[in-house]
């Protein structure tokens, strides 16, 4: 049973990472599951098995970065000692994800807002992830002394503020497919201005 699970979690991956690869050379529309299927070395049967269909497979694919992102955050903020760099890395990365996307072929981009209710409603699918994680990165600088105790209620709170105004920088910005390069060089200004604005003690660091 153990072995069977694992063998249908690395054809799953084999397929994503597929689709991943044919989606941004040839677009969503021109790839089809027979192409998907040549390129993992399997049946079109088989990968029928494991998704339905192609937008099935895009959602995955959608996913797969969402958890990707959010494994690179908490990597990344874990080898930060202060709170003020663990939010740095947060928005940082964030904003690299955002620039990558920027830079996907003209056809892609058209196409990923042809689906851009599929992957708001993937993205509000890990809302409550995100927010965990921002919580986690305020709460340490509270017992680091960073930042002003709050309470339970202002934690959550500040959590929704930042998350929600990274979700509708990224939305604004994905709407035209261009990022300022000031945003990530000036991204400490950002940070700083932000925090503090919301009334959270910034310690310079």
């Amino acid at each position: 049973m153990t072995d069977t699970l694992q063998k249908d979690e690395i054809i799953i991956k084999e397929v994503i990472e597929a689709a991943k690869v044919l989606f941004q050379r040839y677009g969503l529309k021109k790839t089809t599951m027979e192409d998907i299927a040549k390129f993992v070395g399997k049946g079109k049967s088989t990968l029928y098995y494991y998704f339905p269909s192609k937008i099935e497979i895009f959602e995955a694919v959608i996913e797969n970065e969402i958890r990707e992102l959010f494994e690179s955050i908490e990597i990344a903020a874990s080898k930060e000692v202060t709170a003020r760099q663990k939010l740095k890395v947060y928005w940082l990365t964030r904003l690299q994800k955002l620039e990558k996307m920027c830079n996907l072929s003209q056809v892609l981009k058209e196409e990923i807002m042809d689906h851009a209710i599929t992957i708001f409603n993937l993205k509000r699918k890990h809302l409550q992830e995100e927010l965990t994680l921002v919580k986690g990165f305020l709460i340490f600088g509270i017992e680091n002394e960073e930042f002003r105790p709050e309470t339970e209620e202002h934690i959550e709170l500040l959590c929704r503020v930042i998350v929600a105004s990274l979700r509708g920088f990224e939305l604004s910005n994905m709407e035209v497919f261009e990022i300022e390069k000031d945003y990530i060089r000036h991204i400490d200004f950002l940070i700083d201005t932000f925090i503090g604005g919301i009334g959270i003690k910034v310690t310079s660091v």
